[in-house]
């Protein structure tokens, strides 16, 4: 199971780690967005401190109606006990979790300012 909390601004975090190519490691707050449909999302800084390395472009419209592109990674995640490998987007400065790494799994969350953020395999 994965655990975190709701912050302030009630938003669902959690910490994770996330491993490059070479090794390179690191542990990051990611904010629950059920709203974005793909893994992970990384700054520009953090990809390049993890070396890695880019696979393919992407295309995303906003919820404003504009379109941005942005790279595509490949990376290690630490995900309920075990490394996975998922594609990463290389997009804002916001570290995202969405929709596609929750997959087969129960998201249960407390939205008030300290509540628990619980992430648990379905059977």
């Amino acid at each position: 199971m994965i655990r975190g909390t709701v912050i302030a601004r009630r938003e669902a975090v959690v910490q994770l780690s996330v491993c490059g190519p070479n090794g390179a490691e690191a542990r990051i707050d990611a904010v629950v967005d059920s709203g974005f449909s793909a893994s992970l999302t990384l700054p520009a800084a953090l990809v390049t401190s993890l070396g890695l390395v880019r696979q393919s472009t992407g295309r995303a419209v906003l919820t404003d109606g504009t379109v941005r592109r942005f790279d595509i990674f490949e990376a290690e995640v630490e995900w309920d006990g075990s490394w996975k490998s998922i594609l990463i987007s290389g997009v804002g400065g916001d570290v995202l979790l969405g929709m596609r790494l929750l997959a087969d799994h129960e998201l249960r969350i407390a939205v008030v300012p300290g509540g628990g953020v619980e992430i648990s395999a379905l059977p």
